[in-house]
């Protein structure tokens, strides 16, 4: 019995490891609508943007993203964001850009300081674009520090992580916030 309980307690232990990124935090199923995805210090719990399409692969006019949760400490399942969240931590405003068929400038509720850019790349394919570090990204995710010691977090730093759309080669940056 002892053996049982010891193989099953290191096997959860590998499988574990084997979902974790480099942070330790667990990374969301790449789908193909994944377009990024948000880490914080205060949990594992993870937001997560997805592209919403029409039935024809374009994305949504009403509605181009979808964010919800992926409760890591709650078993791994979603749940959507509740109003308090989408309002002032996780949610998006978007604006169609005149001219462009498909393309986004995307808000962050997250963080004002950066530019986004949601564009259709084919269909039922998309990516959000920003810069990072100086260099145009695609933005692959963010990580926020928060100090949560008082009654409203207070967000210390946001580093943007992605992909530098010349190169291919990972970008990194970290946005100390003035709060």
């Amino acid at each position: 019995m002892k053996k049982a309980i010891i193989l099953l307690i290191v096997s959860f232990g590998f499988l574990s490891f084997s979902i974790k990124g480099d942070s330790g935090y667990p990374v969301p199923p790449k789908t193909k609508k994944l377009l990024f995805y948000i880490q914080r210090n205060h949990n594992e719990n993870t937001i997560v943007y997805d592209a919403n399409f029409d039935k024809l692969g374009n994305l949504d006019k009403s509605n181009p993203i979808h964010v919800y949760w992926i409760r890591y400490q709650e078993y791994g399942q979603t749940m959507p964001l509740r109003t308090i969240e989408k309002l002032f931590a996780y949610g998006v405003k978007f604006s169609k850009i005149e001219g462009k068929q498909n393309e986004y400038k995307v808000e962050l509720v997250a963080t004002d300081k950066r530019d986004f850019l949601l564009k259709q790349e084919a269909p039922f394919r998309a990516a959000i674009y920003t810069t990072i570090n100086g260099k145009p990204a695609k933005l692959g995710h963010l990580y926020i520090f928060a100090d949560n010691s008082g009654f409203w977090p207070k967000v210390k730093y946001i580093e943007l992580f992605g992909k530098d759309i010349t190169t291919g080669k990972s970008v990194y940056e970290k946005m100390i916030t003035d709060q």
